[in-house]
């Protein structure tokens, strides 16, 4: 894929209204595209960011594409999983 997902959900939704729905700053969340992944909250159960996502894009970019597109540097598929 060569936009990844979040990226993809800013262009759907607009980084304003993106953030402001998560109820973060679009710093937060421009912070997650620098780093190429969700916070870290998002496998410890404490957020459900990628979720909301999937909802305000209607499903065209859905929570495990948002968890699964960045798990090689930090393997939290793995956390999913478990």
């Amino acid at each position: 894929m060569d936009v990844n997902p979040l990226a993809r959900a800013i262009e759907i939704v607009g980084l304003s209204t993106l953030a402001q729905k998560l109820g973060v700053t679009y710093q937060a969340i421009r912070k997650w595209q620098r780093r190429g992944r969700m916070p870290r909250t998002e496998w410890t159960g404490e957020t459900n960011y990628a979720g909301t996502i999937e909802q305000l894009t209607d499903g065209r970019v859905t929570k495990i594409s948002l968890l699964a597109e960045w798990s090689e540097s930090s393997s939290p598929a793995t956390a999913v999983a478990a």
